[in-house]
């Protein structure tokens, strides 16, 4: 379920933000990337990922090896993608899976390379997906999207990201209208 889906600006390319606490994440991000945004998927995945699921590199996805040399060749790449405006690049900014919950989503420092490599405008947004069960047998994603408009900074984001993620996780507990006093 898609909560305040972007309005996707096709003149430039998107950078997606989205917390990561499950290998489905990744599908999610697809999935939402050809419904909801209309571009070319492009999402870097830690390398151990990749050569576990290595179908991963034909539907957009590259590799990021975080104790590499390499890894500054994967940052300045991930930063070119932002050159073309039929691109989206998700990155999940904390460079790994954790728990979804967590109170905060920590950002790893590659976001600063790329947002200082890249020299064209972008759009960015910020995705969080979280999943309740409910009433049904079956978990359901809901996803909770908001245009980021602030400072391109990798500080000033995470805190931007942490206030919405903070709401997001307050409308996902009000689902279903819980007695007023367990919303604490």
């Amino acid at each position: 379920m898609f909560i305040d889906e972007p309005k996707v600006n096709q003149d430039v390319a998107t950078l997606l933000l989205m917390n990561h606490f499950s290998f489905n994440d990744g599908p999610m991000m697809h999935y939402l990337c050809r419904k909801v945004l209309k571009k070319e998927f492009k999402v870097m995945v830690l390398e151990e990922q990749m050569l576990l699921f290595k179908p991963l590199k034909y539907i957009g996805c590259f590799s990021v090896n975080k104790k590499s040399r390499t890894l500054v060749e994967s940052l300045d790449y991930a930063a070119s993608l932002l050159s073309d405006k039929r691109n989206m690049l998700g990155i999940f900014p904390q460079g790994g899976v954790f728990s979804s919950h967590l109170e905060k989503i920590h950002f790893e420092q590659g976001l600063d390379r790329i947002l200082k490599k890249n020299k064209h405008e972008i759009q960015v947004v910020f995705a969080v997906m979280l999943l309740d069960f409910l009433a049904d047998f079956k978990p359901k994603a809901y996803i909770y999207f908001m245009d980021y408009v602030g400072e391109q900074n990798p500080d000033e984001m995470e805190v931007a990201y942490n206030e919405f993620y903070t709401v997001c996780k307050h409308k996902q507990k009000a689902l279903y209208n819980p007695p007023a006093h367990v919303l604490v």
